[in-house]
Order: C-alpha cells, then sequence, then structure tokens
C-alpha cells in the first residue's frame, strides 16, 4: 500500500513565495501574432519564382475543420526587450497582456517574485539573517531615502533605446514583406498595484 505523506500536488510544484505585481504602460501592440506579422526570414522559389517570409503563428480557421487561432510570442518586440531589463533584476512568475494579446496590448501585467527582487531598496537587506525573507512592499513614492523597484524600473527601461519591431502586414499572407515601427521606451510608466480577485484583496500596497 501507498501512503502518500507530504507534498501532492504542492509538492509537485514550484513555491514562489511571496509575489509583487507591476503595471507596464508603454508601446506593446504586436507582443504576439496570430499568423500576421511577417519577419525577414524569405525563401524563394517555386515557378514562377515568389518569395515568402516567415509568419508568427497562425490565424484562425473557420473549417470545417475548425482550428483555432495559435498565438505565438513575436521575437524582439518591445515587449520582450522591456522584460528582458526587468529580468536583469528579478525572477518573473507571471506575465499578462491588457486589453488584449495583439494589435491592442498598451499594458503588461507582470509578477515578480519578493524574495528574488533586486529593483528597489533592499528592505530588510539582504546581509542580515534571513536573508531570503520577501522584500517590504515600499510606499509608491520615495520616502526617506527609499527608491520604490517600480521607479528603479522605469528609470532604467526608459533609458533603452528605440527599437525597431515587427507589427502586423494586415491580412495573414506570408507573400507579404514584413512591416516595422519603431517603439520609443522614453515615456514607458511602471506601477505597483495591489492584487485583487472580485471583492477579496489578497495583496495590498502597504
Amino acid at each position: 500500500m501507498v501512503v502518500r505523506v507530504n507534498g501532492g500536488i504542492i509538492n509537485d510544484q514550484t513555491l514562489t513565495g511571496g509575489l509583487r505585481f507591476f503595471k507596464i504602460v508603454g508601446p506593446f501592440a504586436w507582443t504576439t501574432s496570430a499568423g500576421t506579422v511577417n519577419l525577414p526570414v524569405s525563401v524563394v522559389g517555386g515557378d514562377p519564382s515568389a518569395t515568402t517570409y516567415f509568419t508568427v503563428g497562425a490565424a484562425a480557421v473557420v473549417g470545417p475543420p475548425a482550428v483555432a487561432a495559435n498565438v505565438r510570442p513575436v521575437p524582439n518586440s518591445a515587449a520582450e526587450l522591456v522584460l528582458r531589463e526587468i529580468s536583469k533584476q528579478a525572477d518573473i512568475v507571471l506575465i499578462g497582456l491588457y486589453p488584449d494579446q495583439l494589435g491592442g496590448t498598451t499594458e503588461l501585467h507582470i509578477a515578480l517574485s519578493a524574495s528574488a527582487l533586486g529593483w528597489g531598496s533592499n528592505v530588510p537587506p539582504y546581509d542580515v539573517p534571513p536573508a531570503n525573507a520577501d522584500e517590504i512592499n515600499l510606499p509608491a513614492i520615495a520616502t526617506a531615502g527609499i527608491t520604490p523597484a517600480a521607479t528603479q524600473m522605469q528609470d532604467a527601461i526608459r533609458l533603452l533605446s528605440s527599437a525597431t519591431v515587427y507589427i502586423t502586414v494586415g491580412a495573414s499572407n506570408p507573400a507579404t514583406a514584413p512591416v516595422t515601427a519603431v517603439a520609443d521606451f522614453a515615456a514607458v510608466t511602471v506601477t505597483e498595484v495591489s492584487f485583487s480577485l472580485g471583492a477579496l484583496t489578497y495583496y495590498t500596497l502597504r
């Protein structure tokens, strides 16, 4: 007889400890694609000869048989560049795109591990046991020499150089040449937020 003495599903998953939540507002359209963003990876061939481009994701098929859209991340999108910068000093646990996943994305909603957060002032300090304690979620406005994590993240993101990113070509068509836009990070804002589900607030900023 097998006796399970501890764990269960919790034993099989990763316990992250405390989380801190941030909203990032910026030029994040086409972070993902469902078959309408083409990349400059091309193939030339056929008779008559034609050029086709690599398409990110795939559009939905009405059918029959019906096929759901395959939404995939676009390489080197503005969102990826921002998240790569944040990940230099944090473990990103959750990523959400708002208000939609495609061309309407204007916000990134992320959760970071509070016990592995290098952004912001180190409170409690790392060199005082227990060294793995979650950092205190600091006020939105710096006080008494304390710099909020959101402020440091925002400053770092705004220093990023403008980037050329790939956006939709319109309708799904691998024969259409890639279309680009310039993403400027100078006006990106980062705000630490509370986390709520319905009327219940599980994480409140102090």
